[in-house]
């Protein structure tokens, strides 16, 4: 645990600060890759809008529910609409810097139920509990140890509560080998630990999965069907085809094909 912590208090230190000026180059080349190509894409077929939605799906009424905004930095697209809908919301964060802007926004809004924390979720300083829902929006990646991450969502989560999660996969070949050539030079390497098989296992072991959504699996190649000479009817309702298989997918193991995952998992 003590190793942990200190690993977090480096992720903290680096959240904290200008992350631009912290980054090493390969690090700024492929955020620039990512940016200039996949983050378009994923707009333009409206993939990220998809995951928000069922996100608020598997929220559902929030007038009852305590919930943690685990690893919420300022806010993502549906941390004011918990804040403003559930009983009592409590979003924290590493960085105090993204806490402050967070603690701002909710001042704005008048979510009055709602508060933010600039406080390690694995500390003894955190000791908030009994919690409904657990939202994280890429978070439980930043979690080396499975062990220590499963038996403090346990502790902090009622016996029926929920977790709502968002996270890379490291499953998909392609992806697999960019990735390793990747992360010696990668600046955050400390605490990104895209899920695996393993990681995948140890949940299913340990809660009730109730839901799970593949993201760019078969549909990561619209990437490169995008680039070839046809009509863009014809690529639009393709791409649109593999986005559908991907989110669908009967069979569990073609998730292992995608680069996200997002689920929906009980504790039992």
């Amino acid at each position: 645990m003590e190793e942990v912590l200190k690993a977090n208090k480096r992720q903290k230190e680096f959240y904290n600060s200008t992350r631009e000026a912290k980054k090493s180059l390969p690090t700024k080349l492929w955020f620039s890759l990512r940016n200039k190509f996949l983050d378009p894409f994923r707009r333009t077929f409206d993939i990220k809008s998809r995951v928000y939605e069922q996100h608020k799906i598997w929220l559902g009424d929030l007038s009852d529910k305590k919930i943690l905004d685990l690893g919420c930095l300022r806010g993502n697209a549906l941390s004011l609409y918990m804040a403003k809908n559930a009983k009592e919301y409590i979003g924290i964060d590493l960085s105090d810097r993204a806490i402050e802007d967070l603690n701002k926004k909710l001042r704005k809004a008048d979510c009055h139920r709602a508060k933010a924390l600039a406080v390690d979720f694995l500390s003894t300083d955190f000791e908030e509990k009994d919690f409904d829902i657990i939202y994280a929006y890429g978070v439980l990646h930043h979690f080396e140890n499975l062990e220590i991450l499963i038996e403090r969502i346990k502790q902090k989560l009622k016996i029926g509560g929920t977790v709502i999660s968002y996270d890379p996969l490291d499953t998909s070949a392609p992806v697999k080998i960019l990735r390793k050539l990747y992360r010696p030079f990668q600046s955050d390497k400390d605490w990104e630990w895209p899920f695996t098989k393993r990681t995948m296992k140890e949940f299913e072991g340990h809660f009730k999965i109730e839901e799970v959504r593949g993201i760019l699996g078969k549909s990561k190649y619209g990437l490169l069907i995008n680039l070839l000479p046809l009509k863009a009817s014809y690529k639009e309702k393709t791409i649109k085809k593999l986005i559908e298989d991907d989110w669908y997918a009967q069979d569990p193991e073609q998730v292992y094909h995608c680069m996200q995952v997002t689920m929906l998992f009980r504790n039992t």
